[in-house]
């Protein structure tokens, strides 16, 4: 946030330079510069990046609920944990973005209340108003823009609407001069898409509230609205006709006029002050001269190189950043949020600075890179080729670290259904496995690919010796592991051995289930 806020000032302070640069130009340039300036506040700089470092697939999460021990293989113990935050932290909302969302949550409630109040008020005024399209024959302007409203009302003319944009006109006004004056006034701000602008300003006034920079740069904006419209008024009027109707109409209005409290309206008239120095802009030339394209190209080349040469440096940061041993433990933080779309962003960069690692974190990449492609997309083969990256490690690994990625590579292969892929992981994995390290689930998962691979005899046999394991230790045998025994029996023909192994499971298991099948395949024979 603090990125953000430097460069929001930046920009900003330039704005508010070119402004004084340009105070002898038209009003319209001015307003432009207002509206960089509102949009500035309204960019997230902060998150721009120039570069999109990915060489993964971000895809919809699909995750397998059949085989659990993708999850357990996951975090091992040679990989950090990182606990979850303690009932002491501090709640989410009192954070400086829980706060700033809040108040952007504050200013939209705001701008519905404007948009709210300006749809009743704009309803009272039709109801209260009277159709009259002939102001136009009286303005001298043949072709009707819209349509023309008589209300009683403070301000000799108004303008309001975006799509049906109405003019607004004082129904005590019959100067024809005067007429002409407010409706060529109004028709060139609907020409001008002023309405759209005020909405714009408005909007970004609400969101931040809380500015004080925002507000003085709307309030100016709007009247840089009526500066410019009251110099393209001029131009269609002849000389000093349209300087005398203003000094008229604000005249007449200062007398009796209330400010209406509606930021959407364009109205004619202003307050004293501004009203006076309208009349004195008027007095003055205001053309586009070299020095003022200058003063724009400047503005926009320095705001463009802040802006965006930020962006380049995140880009670079987070690459050189990337390389250091402590964004492994905020890949872990981001994972444990459940946030994975977030932590494969962070291992991509990782990933491209992968040489600037050792050989254990090398293989923590892969590793942490197939774990959140899978919780992204199960199925993606992008896993396995991360688990081969990191087995090819293996000469530069402890035999733990080896161990826990094989048991990580085995998992995911099963999960795929790339039986031949795990039998290659649990050959090369028993084969530096020594006593003291617990195969069971070595020895199932490996008799499931026998399994699958119609290998039916050896499936069998890596299942007997997983349940005399299992007796040997004191254990009893696990149901799923005699299921698929008495599968591959039958697979095999074998339908004594089958049995005979049903009626084990009916005694170690005793459910009605059990005994059912057992009496089912009892009759087989």
């Amino acid at each position: 946030m603090t990125t953000y806020l430097t460069i929001t000032l930046m920009i900003s302070s330039l704005c508010g330079l070119a402004i004084l640069l340009l105070g002898a130009a038209p009003a319209r340039l001015r307003f432009y510069i207002c509206l960089m300036l509102l949009v500035t506040w309204l960019t997230p700089w902060q998150l721009l990046q120039l570069e999109a470092a990915s060489n993964t697939f971000t895809l919809p999460l699909n995750i397998l609920s059949e085989f659990n021990w993708v999850n357990s293989a996951t975090v091992t113990q040679d990989t950090p944990v990182v606990t979850p935050l303690t009932e002491q932290s501090s709640p989410a909302w009192l954070t400086f973005d829980g706060l700033w969302q809040a108040a952007f949550i504050i200013g939209l409630v705001l701008f519905f209340k404007d948009l709210v109040s300006y749809l009743k008020l704009h309803k009272r005024w039709v109801k209260h108003s009277k159709l009259d399209n002939q102001t136009w024959k009286t303005a001298q302007i043949t072709q009707p823009y819209c349509d023309i409203r008589r209300i009683k009302s403070d301000s000799p003319g108004m303008a309001t609407g975006l799509t049906k944009p109405i003019i607004w006109l004082d129904s005590e006004q019959h100067d024809i001069d005067k007429i002409r004056t407010i409706v060529l006034h109004e028709l060139t701000h609907i020409r001008q898409h002023d309405p759209y602008w005020l909405w714009v300003i408005n909007l970004v006034q609400r969101l931040f509230w809380w500015n004080p920079l925002v507000w003085f740069t709307a309030h100016y904006a709007r009247q840089q609205i009526e500066l410019s419209c009251d110099e393209q008024c001029k131009k269609h009027l002849p000389e000093g006709s349209y300087q005398l109707q203003l000094i008229k109409l604000t005249l007449q209005v200062n007398k009796q006029q209330q400010t209406l409290k509606m930021p959407a309206v364009l109205q004619m008239s202003g307050t004293p002050a501004f009203n006076l120095q309208r009349i004195n802009k008027l007095n003055k030339e205001h053309k586009i001269k070299k020095r003022y394209v200058v003063v724009m190209a400047a503005l926009l080349s320095l705001t463009g190189w802040i802006g965006f040469s930020n962006a380049t440096v995140n880009t670079e940061q987070l690459g050189n950043n990337g390389a250091q041993t402590a964004s492994l433990v905020d890949v872990l933080k981001t994972i444990n949020n459940k946030d994975f779309t977030g932590a494969q962003s962070q291992l991509n960069y990782l990933a491209n600075n992968v040489h600037n690692f050792d050989i254990s974190e090398q293989a923590k990449i892969w590793k942490l890179n197939a774990h959140v492609l899978y919780e992204l997309d199960a199925k993606n083969p992008q896993i396995i080729a991360y688990m081969d990256k990191a087995i090819a490690l293996e000469d530069s690994l402890a035999t733990s670290e080896l161990l826990a990625i094989l048991h990580m590579a085995q998992a995911f292969a099963a999960s795929q259904e790339r039986w031949d892929k795990q039998l290659s992981y649990a050959s090369k994995w028993f084969e530096i496995a020594d006593d003291n390290v617990d195969k069971k689930n070595q020895l199932f998962l490996t008799a499931v690919s026998h399994f699958y691979l119609e290998q039916h005899a050896r499936s069998a046999t890596l299942l007997n010796q997983l349940v005399s394991i299992s007796e040997t230790q004191g254990f009893q045998p696990q149901e799923q592991w005699l299921n698929l025994l008495i599968a591959n029996h039958l697979a095999n023909e074998d339908s004594i051995e089958a049995v005979a192994i049903q009626e084990k499971i009916a005694i170690l298991y005793p459910t009605e289930k059990n005994q059912k099948q057992l009496e089912s395949m009892s009759q087989m024979l």
